[in-house]
């Protein structure tokens, strides 16, 4: 139908995922009705989280109504067609059906080795060709140590053209070269320490645009990876630590049931130590003693009388 338009279109994410959206807009003179979107994608290539059917209701004219998709790549997407089918009623109650015209994506983790270049020729590539930007934070870590994260990160893929210290912070340059194909991909790392945060920010420049997500999201999962492992690590030494506090800090409960009369020693270093005696003196038992003989004559002597 001529009155329905469909436009369609894709941003990678920064975790890699792929947000897919279809926007159906209504150009008649009515409302359509229990309008769906059932997505068309490759299993092969993605995974959807969701459900591929989307109800958009009923759209009255000129007020577009969009369906949106999640896809996580299986890995490097290259020209693979993501396409959808949408169904409606009209006025009439009358069911339609509408192909969308397939959308082409591209979601790429290129596979890259060193480029030595020299300063000069990164600064001008890097004003060259298409970028993109990510940036991220971190807390409890060292400026130092997240600078050599990230130079592990990019270890044998990437050459290190340059690093220099700024005001609070560092600045590397790195490059490489994706095989399989002829691209570059030029790297600025800004790291700057800000009271307790650490903030990194990546600058991203090549001559294909298809890959540059791709890219970024690569090197940071990887940075992301290295200091949670870190973390958690730290954690690890801070519970077992503490483990060792509340026993030595704990309560301890010391009986003795020896019948001796001298006092026990009990040396337990910051700890609260409650003792408690069940030993019985030499007064007690001839007190006991005495009291049973006379018990015993008094039941005697009860007996002679009956």
């Amino acid at each position: 139908m001529a009155d329905i338009e469909i436009k369609r279109g894709y941003e990678v994410l920064p975790d890699n995922r792929v947000r897919f959206g279809i926007r159906v807009i209504n150009n008649g003179d009515s409302a359509i009705s229990e309008v769906e979107v059932i997505l068309d994608y490759s299993h092969s290539f993605f995974e959807l989280e969701g459900s591929k059917i989307e109800e958009l209701g009923t759209i009255p004219p000129s007020i577009p109504r969009t369906a949106k998709f999640i896809l996580k790549p299986l890995g490097c997407v290259h020209q693979e067609e993501i396409g959808a089918i949408v169904l409606f009623r009209d006025h009439k109650w009358e069911k339609h059906t509408l192909d969308m015209r397939p959308k082409e994506i591209h979601c790429v983790c290129p596979f890259l080795k060193e480029k030595s270049i020299t300063r000069s020729d990164f600064l001008k590539l890097s004003d060259e060709g298409y970028s993109a930007e990510h940036g991220v934070n971190f807390e409890n870590i060292a400026l130092e140590k997240l600078v050599e994260f990230l130079s592990h990160s990019c270890k044998n893929r990437l050459y290190k053209v340059d690093e220099f210290s700024i005001e609070k912070g560092k600045v590397l340059y790195l490059a490489g070269d994706s095989l399989g194909e002829k691209a570059y991909y030029l790297l600025t790392a800004v790291v700057i320490e800000r009271e307790e945060i650490v903030q990194v920010l990546l600058h991203a420049s090549s001559d294909k645009s298809f890959g540059l997500h791709g890219f970024l999201n690569e090197i940071l999962e990887n940075l992301r990876h290295l200091v949670r492992s870190v973390n958690s690590a730290r954690e690890i030494g801070i519970i077992k630590h503490e483990q060792v506090i509340n026993i030595i800090d704990s309560v301890v409960q010391h009986t003795n049931f020896s019948g001796g009369t001298g006092p026990s020693s009990v040396n337990i270093q910051d700890s609260v130590v409650q003792r408690t005696n069940f030993g019985s003196s030499e007064d007690e038992i001839r007190k006991k003693g005495a009291e049973d003989k006379l018990r015993r004559q008094q039941e005697n002597e009860r007996l002679r009388k009956l």
